[in-house]
């Protein structure tokens, strides 16, 4: 008899716990959803001979955007390349061609970008 109260209480508890943390989340879905404008996020990366560091850092921005199930919030990556003399620039050509959401921009380009976002 108390095996059964025991196992009562138990599934009970999980249920409750269960059931605040579905409540909760919703709750975070709802505030989150509200504080993106139109859903949808544009990064700028303006990068001067980091031929090291510039992939690594804009896959990774995509695959924690993906793991996180918001890829389909990412809008644009711009990247620009100030004038480097490495192979930063041929590294960000290749982002743009691996990737339809990625767009290479000049520095003088950018503004015009800017205000027509």
């Amino acid at each position: 008899m108390f095996i059964d109260v025991y196992t009562a209480i138990v599934l009970w508890t999980f249920a409750i716990f269960g059931m605040v943390l579905f409540a909760l989340k919703v709750y975070q879905h709802i505030r989150y959803a509200k504080h993106i404008d139109k859903g949808r996020l544009s990064v700028i990366i303006s990068a001067k001979n980091q031929q090291d560091v510039i992939e690594g850092l804009v896959r990774g921005f995509i695959l924690k955007a993906g793991i996180e199930g918001r890829e389909d919030m990412l809008l644009n990556i711009v990247l620009v390349d100030v004038g480097s003399s490495d192979e930063t620039a041929k590294i960000m050509e290749k982002l743009g061609e691996d990737y339809c959401f990625i767009k290479l921009l000049k520095p003088d380009e950018l503004s015009s970008y800017l205000e027509s976002m």
